[in-house]
Order: C-alpha cells, then structure tokens, then sequence
C-alpha cells in the first residue's frame, strides 16, 4: 500500500542476491525473538541465545490487483516452504480491507506475546526494493489509515507513488510482483532458517 514515510527503515535490498537484506532481517528478528543469555566462564563469553518468542507472519494484500498480490505471494511461499512459523494472508485466505480487523482480533487473541512479522506492497521511489522496518507497516495506508501493525515490518515497493494509488497497484506488472515475492519469501526462509 502508499507507505509514505520510510524514516524509520532498517536497510534497503540493494544487490541482486538479496544479502543486505536478507542480514537485515535476520538481525530484527533476532533482536525481537531471542534474549541474549550469554554467560562468562572461565573469562570466555558464552554466547547463548534463548528462543523467546514463536514467530507469526502476516501478509497483507489481495491477490485481485497485481500490486497487491505481493504478500499473500510470500504468504505461499513460506508455507510451501515448511517454514516453521504461522502463516496469515495467502491467496486464499486473504487478509485485506475488508476483512483486516476481524483477522487482527483473532491473531492477537490466539498468538498472544508471539512475534508478528508484517508484509504488505507498498508504493515509493526505488520499485524492486524491500524494505525492512523495526516498527511493522500501515497495512491500510491506501484508504488514510495510518495505524501500525506488526514488531517488524517487510514492504515490497511494486509500483512508483504517482497518483492514484489503486490504479498504480492495478498496473503493476504481475510477474514482476511475483517474482520480487518469491525473491522476498525466499530471504525470509534464509534468514528464519539461521535465527531458527
């Protein structure tokens, strides 16, 4: 959606394989699910990272419009994968406008103190890129709403802010989209696997 203000961004994916971004994600998401029990003995520290958190991710978008096809995109690819985190938001079972706040109020109420990981599309400057934010996204940003959600966010900028936001996710290129998804799905997977 029109996420306009990336001032709290943590990096942006700038090379082809993924890695900033990728190392980017890792690093949130081990800030956020694991507390640091390390230990000194014999005058060597021990690093010992402690699970303390499940992992719940939410996609946000339709796949109706191209654009905003980008998160339930991830949403099947991480649950092809057998990644081992709960899954909201596929194609199929979409998590949009329409429906948002009564699948809010069930993850929240059924994954309390989990931590959500929030992916939405979103229109900007740099169209390719993925950002990665400390503090979730605005998943109803194309209708004015300014309300976060999430601990970490990951947009996908699918389309230039220019104009009508719905008509320029209508016009973003599906295979595009689809293949920044897998791309995004894919460091996702990488980085759970080595916070895991």
């Amino acid at each position: 959606m029109k996420q306009e203000d990336f001032g709290n961004n943590l990096d942006m994916k700038t090379n082809t394989n993924g890695q900033f971004c990728q190392n980017t994600l890792l690093d949130t998401i081990k800030s956020k699910i694991f507390v640091d029990d390390s230990k000194t003995k014999n005058g060597n520290i021990e690093n010992n990272l402690q699970l303390q958190k499940n992992i719940v991710v939410v996609c946000f978008g339709t796949p109706l419009i191209s654009g905003d096809a980008f998160a339930p995109l991830v949403a099947e690819a991480l649950k092809a994968s057998g990644a081992p985190v709960f899954v909201y938001g596929t194609q199929k079972y979409s998590v949009n406008g329409k429906n948002m706040e009564v699948w809010l109020d069930f993850i929240r109420e059924v994954h309390k103190d989990c931590m959500i990981l929030a992916i939405d599309a979103s229109l900007g400057e740099k169209v390719g890129t993925v950002v990665v934010r400390k503090d979730g996204v605005c998943p109803a940003a194309i209708k004015g709403r300014k309300r976060r959600y999430g601990d970490v966010g990951v947009l996908g900028v699918v389309a230039k802010n220019q104009g009508d936001a719905l008509m320029q996710l209508m016009s973003a290129s599906y295979d595009f989209v689809e293949k920044m998804a897998l791309d995004t799905a894919n460091v996702i997977i990488s980085a759970l696997a080595n916070a895991l």
